[in-house]
């Protein structure tokens, strides 16, 4: 539901990057949930050079950290991803459970995948990246990956009996693992969890976040399928 108001939210995107990024940056995160939540918001692009985005004076005054994304809703300024789809959640009441103890599981799988799975799977994702050019990274590659099978099994043993994370519905939760899952959709890690791997690509089936890759690549202005 993007367009261009005054009156719409704001979310801070890139709208160039270099090619090894494409497809694992966390705007796309916002703008899946914001498409699932049916919130009408506009994109402003940033462009991400050598150096990041510190040629982005301006964007300081909305994230002083310099990353992406953000959003600025009616003047409430808000960055982190997943600071972010909590908002947008809890703004529209969609995407997470009204019942009190449900809503606990959905900060945790949240707060897990952030914690607890997306430091190492990145890890391995840089090592994969660098290659033989890093051979610290690809030294510590092998640790990151075992660490990364000490979580993954029981995620994989608890998708064999429900659909999501938090059972039926699809919540924020499942915007964020799947992201984050999306992280190591390259190499050889996901194979070992069939269930994993079947969850990951049933989120990525959903019509919004289809919508959301094909405008992410419009805007990089990449081929069709270049960010899957």
């Amino acid at each position: 539901m993007s367009g261009s108001n005054d009156d719409l939210m704001k979310v801070y995107v890139f709208k160039s990057l270099p090619p090894v990024l494409w497809g694992y940056t966390r705007d796309i995160r916002v703008m899946w949930a914001l498409e699932e939540c049916g919130i009408p918001y506009e994109t402003v692009g940033l462009d991400c050079g050598p150096n990041g985005l510190q040629d982005e004076v301006e964007y300081g005054q909305i994230n002083p950290f310099k990353q992406v994304p953000a959003i600025a809703d009616d003047g409430y300024v808000l960055a982190e991803s997943g600071a972010i789809l909590l908002y947008l959640a809890e703004k529209s009441g969609k995407l997470i459970p009204r019942n009190l103890k449900e809503r606990a599981q959905v900060y945790r799988w949240l707060i897990t995948s952030l914690n607890n799975i997306e430091p190492f799977a990145l890890l391995v994702l840089f090592a994969d990246m660098q290659g033989n050019s890093n051979p610290h990274m690809q030294g510590l590659r092998p640790w990151n990956a075992e660490i990364l099978d000490r979580f993954l099994p029981q995620i994989d043993e608890m998708l064999k009996t429900q659909p999501f994370v938090v059972g039926s519905e699809f919540t924020v939760a499942d915007i964020i693992l799947t992201c984050v899952l999306r992280e190591l959709r390259k190499n050889e890690i996901l194979q070992k969890y069939p269930n994993v791997e079947r969850y990951r690509q049933s989120c990525e089936e959903r019509p919004a976040f289809v919508k959301v890759l094909d405008d992410y690549e419009d805007r990089l202005g990449i081929e069709r399928g270049s960010a899957r």
